[in-house]
């Protein structure tokens, strides 16, 4: 029952209650002798007083052991008569001062003195039994810790070397469904990295008593036809050593609250992965959506004025050649045609040659 996880403090106080054994009864002598002294000196003047007779108290004081009780009841809070008045109220009314102060300066040894001591020794022992259990349950988990490794270590093993065994002779493991573990077994850690484990060789392992055992000192789940598919996150459909591993030591034990914490965080972690990634592409694709937009704005214009000026050359083309026009122009006199080289000269007659 006590090692039950949620026991564990239970186990905690049990084991400071017995450390503290030895303390308790050594207070518990030490708050006897005290007890013994005042019920002693109580019962000496006290129970020998006739004014106490009176009033009815000299039952509670007539011998040691009587004192004692009603001293440890008294320093306890139940310091009643039997019907129900207070004895040190009725015996600080027949003694005074004196009784007074020795009420007081023994219920202030006892009670704040001796009861605390009690109490803080105690709590000393519990927490010292405390830390020795923490001390002994760390080294249960540093032993823990090295079988699992170990079993482990021997279960990747029987994985390599069935492999190995597996496609040296994979005819007549296919026809056998069993496996030669003795020839398997001569086989080491070497290339490990390069194994890919299939399902149909997992599923022919786990068949195995030594591996089924070992799979049960990891406390791995009993549905274990099954453990494939979850150690295979990724679907390839081979399971490599290092994906092995990680898998078989996630898988054992008990299901924690971490576990199912640590898949919310992140299933929103990727949750916001894709809202990032989302929000990226919406905003790549408006500026891909822009430029796109302006450049087919550019090429309607590139082809519209294109379409244009092929227009105007065709138009030019088509049109008739304009008719020539000859212009004529009479012949004027040498002084006239300098103003204008493009008009013929007339030539000179010899009368004017001689008038000239």
């Amino acid at each position: 029952v006590f090692r039950i996880k949620f026991m564990r403090d239970l186990r905690l106080m049990v084991k400071g209650l017995i450390a503290g054994v030895r303390t308790l009864a050594l207070a518990f002598v030490l708050l006897f002798a005290v007890l013994y002294v005042i019920s002693g000196f109580a019962a000496m003047t006290i129970g020998n007083s006739e004014e106490v007779a009176k009033i009815g108290l000299d039952g509670f004081f007539y011998n040691i052991p009587a004192s004692m009780y009603t001293a440890f009841r008294c320093f306890t809070g139940e310091c009643t008569t039997n019907d129900g008045a207070p004895i040190h109220s009725l015996l600080a009314d027949v003694f005074g001062l004196p009784f007074i102060a020795c009420y007081v300066v023994s219920y202030m040894l006892v009670t704040m003195g001796i009861f605390n001591l009690i109490l803080a020794v105690y709590v000393d022992i519990t927490m010292k039994a405390a830390k020795e259990n923490d001390a002994v349950t760390a080294e249960q988990y540093s032993r823990e810790s090295i079988r699992i490794a170990r079993t482990t270590r021997e279960l990747l093993k029987k994985f390599s070397s069935a492999y190995h065994v597996f496609h040296e002779m994979e005819d007549s493991v296919k026809h056998s469904n069993t496996i030669d573990w003795m020839k398997a077994s001569v086989f080491t850690e070497e290339g490990m990295d390069k194994i890919a484990i299939t399902k149909e060789l997992f599923l022919l392992i786990i068949q195995d008593r030594v591996v089924q055992k070992l799979m049960d000192d990891l406390d791995l789940p009993p549905d274990r036809a099954n453990l494939f598919e979850i150690i295979d996150a990724d679907g390839s459909g081979t399971l490599q050593i290092t994906e092995l591993l990680h898998g078989l030591l996630k898988i054992r034990g008990e299901i924690n609250k971490s576990d199912a914490v640590a898949t919310l965080l992140a299933t929103r972690s990727v949750q916001t992965l894709i809202t990032e990634m989302k929000a990226d592409t919406n905003r790549k694709l408006d500026t891909l959506r822009s430029e796109l937009v302006e450049q087919l704005t550019r090429l309607r214009k590139s082809s519209i004025n294109r379409t244009l000026a092929s227009s105007k050359v065709e138009e030019e083309k088509q049109k008739p050649p304009a008719p020539a026009v000859l212009e004529l122009r009479l012949p004027c006199k040498p002084s006239a045609c300098e103003e204008d080289p493009r008009i013929p000269v007339w030539p000179a007659s010899p009368t004017s040659r001689m008038n000239d």
